[in-house]
């Protein structure tokens, strides 16, 4: 077994607040904007930012990213792999301690690794341990005996997985949660209401949940338990919920909050001052065509829905240059073979350019033996951000360009997850964040075997099989070659299509030093964070 000593650095964007002059803080206390209420706060079930990142905090994951999103050591103290890259063993770290007082042990790892395999848990991110020997199989139920899935216990502190094939990127995605520990007996006390409120799960993270007002806030206290508790400088971590963000721009002025999103219209007020910070934080936002309707299921009238909106308009206009134009599914600042993935990639809608989308349109139709007034859709957008003004720009580039009106709903965007899953939409405009640093991160959820993530239900045999080999072959420019394939294949079917990449614009209060944000995992990461008085 050959010892790993060298960390594995995440080329994405990340930014570090530091130290500057701003208005009186309280105490060690911090509160920013989490702009929606979690879907869950189950690791094992969560899916969405705000989970991903209030469980970041609560349960300690085998590694963890530092402030130059490098891999560090965590609930893990060391690893090795073998030298076929297929066998990779973990030293827990021995001390640990959930908030009950219970030792934190490999077996915990194991439970949640386990528990979000097995097929009753219905975890839409099993497919992030496909990666490891039979775990589709028994996630799928062709295999009933998890004694036969490649995770091993080894003793109380050592755990060892072994992969089908060597996944380059294993390590990196060991920092999402359903990678996180559980413990068998809050499992056990709690049964169906598990992690369903603050009380009805223990903590073993840098935070313990002290409270959780559903659709309002959540509130983090320091975890005294913690293995390193003398490093975490805040005592009190506070979320609110508010999806508006020209209201949470608001609360930032009244000193409610210390860091949120702005909204795009009060943007120009900040130019120049140390409360505004702006980066590319990897969040492509795109459409999904649901081609169970009729008229969906007619690639040109999807093509020309999509064409039909001018995307740098979008960015220009209704974005206020917060966001960037979207030329494929991967984001810009994703690695590639030598560079940016996405530069090597090029435009994917480039061939597109000329295209007269009217009369695309109307072909479309003539196939289908349609008139423009007998299209009715619907598209489905939240109340987050800017997704009320997007949705009235795509309404107007459609009736313009098209003819056509397109009805436009408002939703919760935990109600607007749940209809797209559910398949009970026509037009839907979704978002995808990174969850590690690599294109597979934005590609594999639309392979044919992805079930709630692949929500337009794309599937392609040879989409699928350009994506198999990039999983597990060990050469970077054959791997990014198929994946660049696969990005092709994906954008010409048009059942998603991108639209721009996020630009972040934050207002922190310059008192606030050492919260990382960044483009992959918990996208704001409080764990070196401190507050000056």
């Amino acid at each position: 077994m050959k010892k790993i000593f060298l960390v594995f650095c995440l080329t994405l964007s990340m930014f570090i607040i530091s130290c500057g002059k701003g208005k009186k803080a309280s105490g060690n206390s911090v509160s920013f904007n989490m702009e929606a209420e979690p879907t869950s706060l189950d690791p094992q079930i969560l899916t969405d930012m705000s989970g991903i990142f209030i469980t970041s905090m609560t349960y300690e994951s085998l590694v963890r990213l530092n402030d130059k999103n490098e891999i560090v050591p965590a609930g893990a103290e060391s690893w090795t792999k073998s030298d076929d890259g297929k066998v990779w063993t973990f030293k827990i770290r021995q001390g640990m301690k959930w908030s009950n007082g219970d030792p934190l042990t490999a077996k915990d790892y194991f439970n949640g690794i386990k528990r979000g395999l097995e097929p009753k848990t219905a975890s839409e991110y099993a497919f992030l341990a496909y990666y490891i020997e039979n775990a589709e199989k028994y996630n799928t139920g062709a295999l009933k005996d998890f004694g036969q899935v490649g995770i091993k216990l080894k003793d109380d502190y050592t755990l060892e997985f072994t992969l089908s094939q060597p996944a380059p990127f294993f390590l990196k995605i060991l920092i999402m949660p359903i990678y996180f520990p559980v413990n068998e007996k809050a499992l056990a006390d709690n049964g169906e209401s598990y992690a369903t409120e603050a009380n009805k799960s223990i903590y073993c993270g840098p935070f313990t949940m002290e409270e959780w007002v559903h659709d309002n806030k959540v509130v983090m206290k320091k975890n005294p338990n913690y293995w390193n508790a003398q490093n975490i400088k805040l005592d009190t971590l506070t979320g609110l919920i508010v999806t508006d963000f020209e209201a949470a721009t608001n609360l930032f002025e009244n000193k409610e909050l210390d860091l949120t999103k702005i909204s795009v219209e009060k943007m120009a007020n900040y130019e120049g001052k140390p409360e505004l910070h702006k980066f590319p934080d990897g969040r492509v936002y795109y459409l999904g065509f649901n081609t169970s309707n009729p008229v969906l299921k007619n690639l040109k009238i999807r093509q020309a829905l999509s064409l039909a909106i001018n995307r740098k308009e979008l960015v220009n206009s209704i974005l206020n240059g917060a966001g960037i134009t979207a030329s494929g599914i991967v984001s810009n600042g994703t690695a590639g073979e030598k560079g940016d993935f996405r530069e090597e990639a090029g435009d994917l809608f480039a061939e597109y350019a000329n295209i007269n989308v009217k009369q695309l349109f109307e072909e479309g139709l003539k196939e289908l033996n349609m008139t423009p007034a007998q299209v009715k859709l619907h598209l489905l957008v939240d109340e987050n951000g800017t997704g009320k003004k997007e949705a009235e720009f795509y309404q107007s580039q459609w009736k313009d360009k098209l003819g056509i009106d397109v009805e436009v709903e408002v939703l919760t965007k935990k109600e607007r997850i749940a209809r797209a899953k559910a398949g009970e939409f026509e037009i839907v405009r979704y978002a995808w964040g990174p969850d590690y640093a690599d294109p597979m991160t934005y590609l594999e959820m639309f392979h044919s075997k992805v079930k709630d993530l692949n929500f337009a239900k794309h599937s392609n045999p040879k989409y699928d099989e350009l994506i198999d080999l990039a999983t597990v072959n060990q050469d970077n420019k054959t791997r990014m070659d198929a994946m660049k394939q696969a990005e092709k294949l994906l954008a010409d079917d048009f059942r998603y299509s991108a639209l721009y990449y996020e630009v972040g614009v934050y207002l922190i209060n310059p008192k606030l030093k050492g919260v990382v944000i960044r483009s992959v995992g918990d996208s704001i990461d409080f764990y070196n964070a401190s507050i000056t008085k």
